[in-house]
């Protein structure tokens, strides 16, 4: 009677089991179809593709691999809907997927838009790493499509973080799978980035160049939409190289072109800084003041470095200096409104992950309304089996443990005997060692304090027979006036590298330390921070680098917040001096 309840309750519960995995196999196969006809239809119809993913069930409700695309596709569509990222929290989901997938390309993408997320949150080296890492994941597929985005995208954060060789090797790959697509509206795109990467650079014939190719290539084109924007780089390749007549004919045929004001904008703009260098400065007053953009404050600083430069020229010099001062308070701004978005961004995502979280609960939730019903029928299976062995196996060990229980507690006494000793043993052997420890602490603690001593008369001595000692003992013994007048108290640009190794010898190579940690800072930057490394005065500076105070002020203000990104409360004295 008892065999043929367990029978029956076998055969019920593998059932249930049965009709539950068929019907979850059903439902997931419906799911992917959905997902992969959506990224088919991303390239051509990204709008229709965003539309149905907001209509598809929540991510929570999805199995690993269904959560996986669907995070990326959902990522995909905002970007090419220009639709602002505002969270990495799904890349992140797709991230932790495909990173033990094989699927390649799947997981280049989403190293690609994890890229594209933290260049636009400000994270440049997040950034550079993902760019790379996308990279590496794409050697094996063949995509040229995708190959040419990572390497224009990889190329325009290398540029807007002045690494231009870089930026400029990465241009000349992606104009290669351009080539390979045989989209011209790409490469004559990726000709006008690839100009300006040189521009930047200061090879203006490399730039003209490129810039002259991507317009042959515009020519052949029906709209040639991209002909305003590449005879307005043309034109800045051309003032750069002083050929004003040629620049203002050059921005002259873009604004031809241009049909609306925001198209209008950069073209007065330039046009207006042609005709100041050009001291036509009436004509350079009207198209300046045409170009109104003020919705950035980017716009703003640049408008004001123009509006100084112009009231300097016709000789307005107080107008000029409240030019210049708007221009340096909201470089200011813009650096603190930086940063209060970086605090904001952090909170929106702290809030975020508070939603994942209750997301991953439901989804927890619902994952058991569908395998609850197996999970009980196998676990019954899995009693009734175990129950059997398990009473049979009770009744033997239990006889065995009564037997060996005496000879157990025996052998533990004596293993607890002899662990007393060897203990006892080993914290004698311990305190020896800490004695002995003790001691050679004590002696290399003694070097120490030698050496540092040896190592502070070294660097005296070596730093006193240097060239800038002699010229601080030259301006102990002038006055004022011949303070003022005298040359020869003026630091040279051998005598400033001759400092800078000098302080590399007696500071544990300083200036090397200082350069790997800020790579931006020039041979200038590093002969200041020499200076206040070893204590010489501000008033003193001013003579030693021919400066006044309020460009020594200046220098010191750029070093701090725009190299070595310090906050206003730091101070750069102790931080060098520290270093």
């Amino acid at each position: 009677m008892k065999n043929k309840t367990l029978i029956i309750i076998v055969i019920i519960a593998a059932t249930a089991a049965v009709l539950s995995l068929g019907i979850y196999q059903k439902r997931t196969h419906q799911i992917n179809a959905s997902l992969l006809q959506i990224e088919q239809l991303m390239y051509e119809r990204p709008d229709s593709a965003w539309k149905i993913l907001q209509h598809m069930p929540s991510i929570s409700q999805l199995r690993k691999e269904e959560q996986a695309l669907h995070a990326l596709l959902f990522t995909q569509a905002q970007y090419k809907n220009y639709i602002p990222v505002k969270s990495d929290s799904l890349l992140r989901i797709a991230e932790a997927y495909y990173r033990t997938s094989n699927d390649s390309l799947h997981k280049a993408w989403t190293l690609f838009y994890l890229a594209q997320y933290y260049r636009d949150s400000d994270e440049k080296e997040k950034a550079l790493s993902y760019f790379q890492q996308a990279n590496i994941a794409s050697r094996n597929i063949e995509n040229n499509q995708f190959k040419f985005l990572l390497n224009l995208h990889w190329a325009g954060l290398l540029t807007n973080e002045d690494a231009y060789e870089k930026g400029i090797e990465k241009y000349q790959t992606a104009n290669r799978y351009a080539i390979l697509l045989k989209d011209t509206l790409k490469q004559i795109n990726l000709y006008g980035k690839w100009g300006w990467c040189c521009l930047l650079k200061e090879e203006d014939e490399r730039a003209d160049s490129l810039f002259n190719v991507g317009l042959t290539l515009s020519a052949t084109t029906k709209d040639r939409i991209y002909d305003k924007y590449l005879l307005n780089r043309l034109s800045l390749t051309a003032r750069e190289r002083k050929d004003y007549k040629r620049a203002l004919e050059l921005v002259n045929r873009s604004l031809s072109l241009a049909k609306d004001s925001t198209e209008l904008y950069p073209l007065w703009g330039n046009k207006g800084k042609i005709l100041l260098e050009m001291n036509q400065y009436d004509s350079a007053h009207f198209y300046l003041s045409k170009d109104t953009r003020d919705y950035d404050p980017y716009f703003r600083v640049s408008r004001y470095l123009d509006w100084s430069i112009y009231e300097e020229k016709i000789k307005n010099l107080p107008k000029a200096l409240e030019y210049s001062k708007r221009y340096a308070e909201l470089l200011d701004t813009i650096y603190q409104e930086r940063l209060d978005s970086k605090v904001a961004n952090l909170q929106h995502k702290y809030d975020y992950s508070l939603i994942q979280s209750e997301n991953k609960l439901l989804k927890i939730k619902r994952q058991r309304l569908y395998i609850s019903l197996t999970a009980i029928c196998m676990a019954v299976l899995t009693v009734a089996v175990i129950f059997f062995y398990k009473r049979r196996e009770e009744k033997r060990k239990l006889a065995e443990q009564m037997r060996s229980k005496d000879d157990l507690m025996k052998e533990m006494r004596l293993q607890l005997q002899e662990k007393t000793i060897d203990l006892h043993a080993a914290q004698e052997k311990i305190i020896e060692k800490e004695t002995a420890l003790d001691k050679e602490l004590s002696q290399r603690e003694k070097m120490r304090s030698e050496y540092s001593s040896k190592e502070a008369a070294m660097r005296k001595e070596i730093l006193r027979h240097s060239e800038i000692i002699r010229k601080m003992e030259q301006l102990n013994k002038m006055s004022q006036q011949d303070k003022i007048q005298s040359r020869s108290v003026v630091l040279s640009d051998e005598e400033q590298d001759n400092l800078a190794e000098v302080i590399n010898i007696c500071y544990n190579n300083f200036t090397d330390r200082l350069w790997k940690k800020f790579p931006t800072l020039t041979k200038a930057d590093i002969s200041l921070c020499c200076l206040i490394k070893i204590g010489i005065s501000n008033s003193n500076m001013l003579y030693l680098l021919d400066t006044n105070k309020v460009a020594l002020k200046k220098r010191k203000n750029r070093l701090k917040h725009d190299k070595m990104g310090m906050d206003e409360n730091d101070s750069l004295d102790e931080f060098i001096m520290e270093f």
